[in-house]
């Protein structure tokens, strides 16, 4: 009987069915959180430290944000997920990029738009302004009869993509009116109306 058992369920030195006394190594399992950066980050190709959790460890880590990261974008980090049993090899950590909304800028791919309010008298008449950009300013000349909507380029100026070149920054013109006006200011409206005799609207009647 006992060489009857052995050939079915294995040696007792083996254990039941025939498995070595451990039980099977188990990798850890991968782990997934967002990353909030700044747009300034994505230029500064300084390190940024994240803390997470992990069961009951706590973890802190200096991450590098990649050149040309966008947003969405799926980072994995190698081993640096949750422990593996039994001497297996730890799971994955993946960040998930998410820029954190600009007070200023707005992102398409890797260009950027900004909207720049003039008053009309400066998209009449033209101006100079100092465009702010990620790192800097600039200024630009903004010419004469310039209409709300416009898009200046200003080259160079936006994101950097994966080979390190930087995409273009888009100044949008808005014209603003002026919130508050006393009657000496209406009367000069009312004279620029009369001697400008502008249909805005002309092309409707065609």
């Amino acid at each position: 009987f006992s060489d009857f058992f052995s050939s079915i369920f294995g040696s007792r030195g083996n254990g039941f069915g025939g498995q070595s006394g451990r039980s099977a190594g188990r990798r850890g399992q991968d782990v997934e959180m967002e990353l909030p950066i700044f747009l300034e980050e994505t230029l500064s190709g300084e390190s940024k430290q994240i803390s997470f959790q992990i069961g009951d460890t706590s973890k802190t880590l200096s991450v590098k944000i990649p050149a040309g990261v966008t947003d969405g974008e799926r980072i994995r980090l190698k081993g640096q997920g949750a422990p593996g049993m039994g001497g297996a090899a730890n799971g994955d950590l993946y960040l998930i990029i998410r820029f954190a909304p600009h007070p200023k800028f707005d992102v398409e791919g890797h260009d950027l738009v900004i909207t720049v309010p003039l008053a009309p008298w400066e998209a009449a008449l033209g101006t100079k302004v100092a465009i702010p950009t990620l790192t800097s300013k600039v200024m630009m000349t903004i010419r004469p009869d310039s209409q709300s909507g416009q898009r200046l380029r200003i080259k160079g100026h936006g994101l950097s993509d994966k080979q390190g070149q930087r995409g273009d920054l888009y100044a949008q013109l808005k014209v603003v009116m002026p919130t508050h006006g006393d009657e000496a200011t209406k009367a000069l409206w009312q004279e620029l109306a009369d001697k400008a005799a502008f249909d805005p609207r002309a092309q409707w009647s065609n």
